[in-house]
């Protein structure tokens, strides 16, 4: 369960990371003359800090469905 939070939160930071650089140069390559290293940082850093909490509130609903099958099949009398 830890293992699957962590692969989701460092993906979805990755992802988040990407996605801004890839924002960043395609406007600078449409509006021309933006300050790209300062864009970049800016983008960058906003994204370290939104992708992990994407991954937390993604994972979130996978624990409670895994909390739920294990109580079942504590309880089956519950089903």
């Amino acid at each position: 369960m830890k293992h699957r939070r962590r692969s989701l939160v460092l993906g979805s930071t990755l992802v988040a990371v990407l996605a801004g650089v890839i924002a960043v140069l395609i406007y600078d390559a449409i509006a021309g003359g933006v300050n790209r290293p300062l864009v970049l940082g800016i983008v960058v850093v906003m994204a370290l800090v939104i992708g992990p909490l994407i991954g937390l509130f993604l994972s979130a609903p996978m624990e409670d469905g895994e909390i739920d099958d294990a109580a079942q099949a504590r309880a089956p009398s519950r089903r």
